[in-house]
């Protein structure tokens, strides 16, 4: 009988105990809001804090509270350059959309991909466009068009990849377009934690359709149903604008200058854009003149829409990437230039399809591969410009075919092979310049029928035999013909040419063989007695 009597004991003596614990454990909230002790380790994560807290708990401070000194914000150097450039009189409504930028910038984890900063004119940061100033319109003391401040309504931050918060980005009231397509964004204090991953694309509401044109840039009321192919070349120049427009931070403008993509807004007239010509019947976009304006990032494929276009001059920028195939589309094009790029690859073979092409410039880039016999169906080509890139293989034979030619550059690459003859077929050829390269073989004596070829360098080549005559050269050409290995004797008419530029009167300081010996006419035979 005890030993029941035992078990029942110790079976009331853990129940006790358990009822205590669960006491304890309810309690522990309303201890911890007091600070008087901590929480449970062991403890369910589900449970309620208690409803009624005491009230003498004071609020526990929170460890990532900023204060308003701490806060960045943009200078008169940030905002200096727009009030110019924009003609802005007053710059409120734009130095608060810079400092929300300007504060986005330290919210987000790679902040170092962007220029964004107080120091750095605000037409320069990346991805960020301001729209100018539009003053009112006073006619008889009435106002017929309110002014607008300047603002920054346009942000393309797709080659930034970063993580950041995006509620900031609601204060830029004037956005018309945002491009954030390849970003990833994370909670913010804000949101819920309960999200298991991050979105890939922005919210709803902050999301923007590329802009088009509107009737008052192409000229007034109804302009876009009259004239849809100007429409639609305005609305993919606003396209190519957000590629084009990734600044590079290492070029400053000087004063007088400004950014010419920042006037290019779908509410301003299109003849007032900067660097753009507008012509023809019907009107379309005719040229696009964008040289040494400190662009990056690649040649958009939509150029190739652009098909209105007679002139495309991108040089002197910091363009990467390949020149796209889409240019071959541009059949109205006459001037297309690119030198002085870091543009890299191919020249693509759908350049032969320009058939109204004059001037080819693509010099000083990163070039690779051969040049495309598919030029020989430039039949108007006057001007072709290779130079300062990696080409390799041969010079196209067909190039002789291309009677409008007046100058040919193809030096300082790797091309091999020889000269070819069929270039002797160049009635029109003025310069031939194929200097440091790796060619091979005799100059053609076909070079000698050229009349008109008054320039001649083909310096630094492993060029070998005799040297033709080169009539062309002989009254007022220029000739650079050493650092090769030519044999025989070097012909008075080259040795002019050489003379012009540097005065030297012999031939062994130049590098050349010594001049042919002059011969005299032989003497009329005496008559028979």
């Amino acid at each position: 009988m005890k030993r029941p009597l035992i078990l029942a004991a110790v079976v009331a003596l853990a129940i006790g105990l358990i009822t205590l614990g669960v006491a304890v454990r309810d309690t522990a909230p309303s201890i911890h809001a007091q600070g008087a002790a901590t929480p449970t380790p062991g403890a369910s994560p589900t449970a309620s804090p208690s409803p009624s807290p005491s009230p003498t708990a004071s609020p526990t401070p929170t460890s990532t509270t900023t204060t308003a000194s701490s806060t960045p914000t943009c200078t008169a150097t940030t905002l200096g350059e727009p009030r110019r450039a924009t003609g802005a009189t007053s710059d409120t409504a734009l130095a608060k959309d810079c400092d929300t930028l300007l504060g986005l910038r330290y919210t987000l984890s790679r902040p170092a991909t962007l220029n964004w900063s107080a120091s750095v004119p605000l037409t320069r940061w990346n991805g960020v466009t301001v729209s100018p100033a539009t003053p009112a319109r006073v006619l008889n003391g009435v106002t017929i068009t309110a002014a607008k401040p300047a603002r920054v309504t346009r942000l393309e931050l797709a080659p930034y990849a970063f993580r950041g918060a995006l509620e900031e980005l609601a204060k830029l009231d004037a956005l018309d377009a945002l491009n954030l397509t390849v970003h990833t964004t994370r909670p913010t204090p804000t949101t819920p934690t309960t999200l298991a991953t991050p979105e890939t694309t922005p919210p709803t509401a902050l999301r923007a359709n590329p802009p088009t044109c509107s009737d008052r840039a192409l000229g007034g009321t109804g302009a876009r149903a009259a004239n849809p192919q100007l429409a639609a070349d305005c609305d993919k120049l606003l396209a190519i604008k957000s590629t084009l427009a990734q600044k590079n931070p290492h070029v400053v403008l000087q004063p007088g200058d400004h950014d010419p993509l920042i006037i290019w807004h779908h509410d301003t007239a299109l003849s007032a854009w900067g660097n753009v010509t507008v012509s023809g019947t019907p009107k379309r976009v005719t040229q696009l003149g964008l040289s040494s304006s400190g662009l990056k990032g690649i040649i958009p494929t939509q150029i190739g829409d652009l098909t209105g276009l007679e002139v495309l001059d991108l040089r002197d920028n910091q363009l990467t990437g390949s020149i796209p195939t889409q240019v071959g589309k541009l059949t109205a094009l006459t001037n297309l230039n690119l030198r002085d790029n870091q543009l890299t690859g191919s020249i693509p073979t759908q350049v032969g399809k320009l058939t109204a092409l004059t001037s080819l410039n693509l010099r000083g880039n990163q070039l690779t591969g051969s040049i495309p016999t598919q030029l020989e169906n430039l039949a108007s080509l006057t001007r072709v410009n290779l130079s300062f890139n990696r080409l390799t293989g041969n010079i196209p034979t067909q190039l002789g075919n291309l009677a409008a030619l007046e100058r040919i550059s193809l030096g300082s690459n790797s091309l091999t092979g020889g000269i070819p003859t069929q270039l002797g077929n160049l009635a029109s050829l003025r310069e031939l310049h194929l200097p440091g390269n790796q060619l091979t073989g005799p100059i053609p004596t076909q070079l000698g029928n050229l009349a008109n070829l008054t320039y001649l360098r083909l310096r630094y080549n492993r060029l070998s035999g005799s040297i033709p005559p080169l009539q062309g050269l002989i009254r007022i050409g220029k000739a650079y013909i050493n650092g090769n290995r030519f044999d025989g004797c070097t012909p008075a008419s080259l040795l002019r040419a050489e003379f012009n530029e540097g005065g030297v009167t012999n031939p062994a300081t130049l590098g050349l063989p010594a001049a042919c010996p002059t011969t005299s006419p032989a003497p009329a035979p005496s008559p028979t007695p």
